[in-house]
């Protein structure tokens, strides 16, 4: 507040206006007292937006990402916000219901979210209603949709044993992950080769997008030379099943790596009964303990109900389990187990 010095000197001539000369100085004195003809000014409410445009990159189709606006009012005055209409449905907006008003100084928060429903760009625009003087009145909304999509990736693709004694065991460990965007589920493990098989993994497990499982793959050779194998890993969410390579050489350990001769050979005559529900084939599992490991001897699905297991060694006992697979590659629990007894001669 200003105050300003008055002086005055009456006169006869200006007596009797002594009063009204008194109350303009007065007036004058104090500009903000409220005199008569005297209009207070404030600054109005004005909108101030946190972003002016959301881009929301690239979202699977059906998957929702969401972004946050912030309005505020800069003004010293209470700002009414009186609507807010998003043009394009992929695009909405979540937050306090409107109308509301927006004191000085304060601020609302809302949640932008984009759910596209087809692939390709998506625009819109978020238009805000208020009746603050000055506040921007949209934001730009874009977004792009793409195809959900599963992928599989092994680490290491392959695997080489090297030269191992026969009926040793060597171990190696599998990453497994997720590389999609979407869920998948392995339905199936199948491995076509003898002499190899896997272990802490069975199927029916689901991996999350970016999610990863750590296996072991085995060698253990029950006859003298090379072996090779192929696993493959079975999903609906795969177009194809994801396979990786598995080689070794089995050895005699006292003839310096040279086989010993085949003296006798003997063959696992396996049957069983039909599955009584929609089925495309069987899947046959064999494994050295009972109740154990079980590895799978044919990778694709057989129609037979009768298998030959022509891959047995002498002096050793074998387990079988038998499942059904529908198909959607859905496979069925183990049937009950069979046993063989392989002579040494």
């Amino acid at each position: 507040m200003e105050v300003f010095q008055i002086a005055f000197s009456p006169s006869s001539r200006s007596r009797l206006h002594t009063g009204a000369i008194l109350g303009a100085a007065l007036c004058f004195v104090s500009l903000m007292a409220g005199c008569a003809g005297y209009a207070p000014q404030s600054t109005p409410g004005a909108l101030v937006l946190s972003a002016s445009s959301f881009d929301f990159k690239t979202v699977v189709v059906g998957q929702t990402v969401k972004q946050t606006l912030t309005i505020s009012n800069s003004g010293q005055s209470a700002v009414q916000l009186t609507g807010l209409t998003v043009s394009n449905k992929a695009f909405a907006i979540t937050g306090p219901s409107v109308p509301r008003s927006i004191l000085p100084a304060n601020s609302l928060s809302y949640t932008i979210s984009f759910t596209p429903t087809a692939t390709g760009t998506a625009t819109g625009t978020l238009a805000i209603a208020s009746d603050a003087k000055t506040a921007a009145s949209s934001i730009a909304l874009a977004g792009s949709g793409e195809k959900a999509f599963a992928d599989l990736v092994l680490t290491p693709a392959s695997i080489n044993f090297g030269n191992l004694a026969l009926k040793s065991t060597s171990t190696q460990n599998v990453t497994m992950q997720n590389t999609g965007d979407i869920s998948m589920t392995i339905q199936g493990i199948t491995v076509a080769g003898a002499g190899f098989g896997y272990s802490s993994i069975s199927p029916g497990f689901s991996l999350a997008p970016n999610q990863k499982v750590t296996f072991q793959v085995w060698f253990s050779p029950k006859t003298a030379g090379a072996a090779s194998a192929i696993v493959s890993f079975l999903s609906p969410n795969l177009s194809t099943p994801q396979t990786m390579a598995l080689a070794g050489d089995g050895v005699s350990s006292g003839s310096g790596g040279t086989p010993p001769p085949t003296t006798a050979s003997h063959t696992v005559h396996l049957n069983w009964s039909a599955s009584t529900s929609q089925i495309i084939g069987y899947r046959v599992y064999r494994s050295e303990t009972s109740g154990g490991s079980f590895s799978p001897l044919n990778g694709t699905a057989i129609t037979t109900l009768t298998y030959d297991d022509t891959t047995v060694s002498l002096g050793t006992t074998y387990y079988y389990v038998v499942t059904a697979i529908d198909a959607s590659g859905n496979e069925s629990v183990y049937s009950n187990q069979a046993t063989a007894v392989i002579p040494s001669t």
